[in-house]
């Protein structure tokens, strides 16, 4: 984030939330090219794939499910109760 647009944003918002927006545009960067879980591909300029699949940040550690693990947990999980 450039310094014209964080001092806009600070102006704005306040520092936390630049401060917060920030992170949040770094950890954007940090996104894997794949599925954590199956290995699947993840192109984070594809729009539809960008809605479709899931990010999980824990601890600063980014990582992203692609939809097909998704209901394949989901499943399991219903499957206990």
């Amino acid at each position: 984030m450039n310094r014209k647009l964080r001092r806009q944003v600070e102006k704005k918002m306040g520092k936390d939330a630049a401060k917060n927006l920030s992170e949040k545009v770094f950890q954007f960067n940090q996104l894997p090219e794949q599925c954590s879980a199956c290995k699947k591909e993840f192109d984070k300029k594809d729009k539809e794939m960008v809605q479709s699949w899931k990010v999980v940040v824990k601890q600063e550690v980014v990582r992203v499910f692609c939809p097909d693990c998704i209901h394949k947990t989901q499943q399991v999980l219903d499957e206990r109760k």
